[in-house]
């Protein structure tokens, strides 16, 4: 997958202060791991942080990631529910804040600024990229706005 510099700058950063927490914590420092549950006609992963003295069970493969706690544990994505309520209640203006609008707002900017839809389509895993494009619809029309008032200006002589 392709980043762009400030996020891969971004994630660097994170790896390093994952590198000091390690040292800092030692031997208490958590790691994390998963297991495949096979259920019926359905499989499904659950993750484990344990402390790095405890023996890992069979089966559990060690997997990283980027958002952890200090002591390395796992960060659930309910804990970034939970703040963003606390910040809606907290800051004026966020009352009607949930976390999923970054998600709009960053593929809105993108596609406004000329991104193509079909890499947009890959990089928010659409299966296809007419479910982008009747999403995001509203900002390819921005994108066809100012193209056509940039047109008034440079056939106008604005």
């Amino acid at each position: 997958m392709d980043f762009c510099d400030t996020l891969a700058a971004i994630l660097k950063t994170a790896k390093a202060e994952q590198h000091k927490n390690c040292f800092r914590y030692g031997e208490l420092y958590s790691l994390n791991y998963y297991s495949e549950v096979k259920e019926k006609d359905r499989t499904y992963y659950e993750v484990y942080s344990l402390p790095r003295t405890e023996e890992v069970p069979e089966g559990y493969k060690e997997i990283s990631f980027v958002c952890l706690r200090p002591d390395g544990a796992f960060e659930s994505p309910s804990t970034v529910g939970i703040m963003c309520r606390a910040a809606r209640k907290k800051v004026e203006g966020l009352e009607d804040f949930h976390f999923h609008q970054l998600r709009h707002t960053f593929t809105s900017n993108l596609l406004s600024n000329g991104a193509a839809p079909k890499d947009m389509q890959e990089l928010l895993g659409h299966a296809d990229a007419s479910t982008t494009m009747n999403i995001y619809a509203h900002a390819t029309r921005e994108v066809k706005h100012t193209s056509a008032r940039l047109l008034d200006k440079v056939v106008g002589g604005e």
